[in-house]
């Protein structure tokens, strides 16, 4: 069976149902998608690119429709609760770059290119993690956990293809916003194969606890004595990790996309208005000073939506897709550029601020200075807990680790599923949308 990138328009395969959480979260409904698609940092092109970032323009928009083609085929296919989501997910978020990318391309007066075509005009090495016409037979023909198995199986492989991609333009293009735009997919899709990983392995060394009622997509987690507080698509949670029990914290439903703090102190926040929110967007820098229940704007509002935060007092780190470390001393309200990076997450630990990235591993910084300093371990998410004590780190395989030192490591356990993820002195908790995994070191 043959199918074409315009399939994901085809009226054969059902919408996907918003209902479902994990990670479907992240766009299920018209103000994500508006946002996601009209004032991200890289919504115009500058007209500054050379002939690379056109080819990834040419090449990843036929890539990504494929990809929703496999999300679509997930609908009435996929068992597994999770992978729904995740299909779910992946649609809403590519669907919008889809437009953007075509809108890149009709800006520069080059034509959108299918499949083939770009496998004609750029090569095969371009077009990594594409998948056959045998494979998407495979998976169209698949049912229950067969199809969920060959779907987290192939949409590993293409988004290892689109990372690789991603980093080329990063490499060799020139306009900014095709920058930006790449590290939004890095950023995304190395964390999405962190997920679909731990769910091939299915190895969970802690017991898995439902959370009621179910959650959007988490970002960010707090811990808050022996609540956990969830920056989600829909405002901030707090979450029971023994019951599962879930609550909404103040009136706000603002999509975090960047959530961190002391609860106790001064909680941050970035990420895009929500229903009934008359804040510009994107937010810029939010603060809390009661736990989540109200917040305030303090810089970059309606410029920059932060993907990754972390603070220590009145030092605040921030990551957004422009690409370099920001860094402020006085709350927020100003900031310096730190070195350019792609991280999937932040955190203060000791007197450095620690990064973790899918190609180098676990990197620390000295602000103020321009050198980053590779540690030598892997890391997807990394963690310190709120005394400051302990370190923790979740590598791709879902393996997590703990430290005091950050050099001196022990393997806790396993993650089955992982969205988000924080930490105590004795235990790390892996935080979906619909679970939570307490993680605890071993005497």
């Amino acid at each position: 069976m043959r199918f074409p990138t315009k399939m994901k328009k085809a009226s054969a395969f059902a919408p996907i149902v918003v209902a479902v959480v994990f990670l479907a979260g992240c766009s299920q409904d018209s103000h994500n998608m508006d946002s996601m698609s009209e004032s991200m940092e890289f919504s115009d092109a500058s007209g500054e690119g050379n002939a690379n970032d056109v080819m990834f323009a040419q090449m990843m928009t036929p890539h990504h429709e494929q990809a929703v083609v496999m999300a679509e085929l997930a609908v009435d296919r996929a068992e597994d609760p999770q992978l729904l989501a995740l299909a779910a997910e992946i649609k809403a978020a590519q669907d919008p770059e889809i437009e953007l990318m075509e809108s890149w391309l009709e800006q520069w007066g080059v034509p959108k290119l299918s499949d083939d075509e770009a496998m004609m005009s750029h090569g095969s090495h371009g077009m990594q993690g594409m998948l056959s016409d045998a494979q998407l037979d495979a998976l169209a023909s698949a049912q229950g956990p067969t199809f969920d198995a060959l779907f987290a199986q192939y949409m590993i492989e293409h988004h290892e293809g689109a990372v690789v991609m991603a980093e080329d333009v990063l490499a060799g293009g020139k306009d900014p916003a095709v920058a930006a735009l790449a590290r939004e997919i890095i950023v995304t899709q190395e964390k999405e194969i962190v997920q679909l990983r731990a769910f091939l392995a299915g190895e969970s060394t802690a017991a898995l606890v439902e959370i009621r009622p179910a959650l959007g997509h988490v970002h960010g987690v707090v811990v808050e004595g022996d609540r956990l507080l969830l920056g989600t698509h829909y405002g901030v949670h707090r979450v029971d990790p023994i019951s599962g029990a879930s609550e909404l914290v103040g009136s706000s439903q603002d999509d975090f996309m960047g959530f961190a703090g002391d609860a106790t102190a001064t909680l941050v926040a970035s990420g895009h208005p929500g229903p009934g929110s008359t804040l510009p967007n994107p937010l810029g820098l939010l603060t809390s000073d009661d736990g989540g229940k109200s917040w305030q704007s303090i810089s970059l509002v309606g410029q920059i939506d932060f993907h990754g935060l972390a603070i220590r007092g009145n030092e605040i780190v921030g990551w957004d897709t422009r690409g370099p470390l920001q860094w402020s001393t006085d709350g927020g309200v100003s900031w310096q550029v730190g070195p350019l990076v792609t991280p999937t997450s932040v955190a203060w630990f000791g007197d450095r601020v620690w990064l973790g990235t899918p190609d180098r591993g676990l990197l620390t910084w000295n602000p103020g200075q321009g050198v980053l300093d590779e540690m030598g371990v892997p890391g997807i998410l990394v963690s310190s807990s709120p005394s400051g004590r302990s370190l923790w780190r979740l590598d791709g395989d879902g393996s997590v680790h703990q430290s005091s030192d950050g050099e001196n490591w022990r393997e806790a356990g396993r993650a089955s599923r992982v969205e988000a993820f924080t930490a105590t002195d004795d235990a790390a908790y892996v935080v979906t949308g619909t679970s939570v995994e307490r993680i605890a070191t071993k005497t």
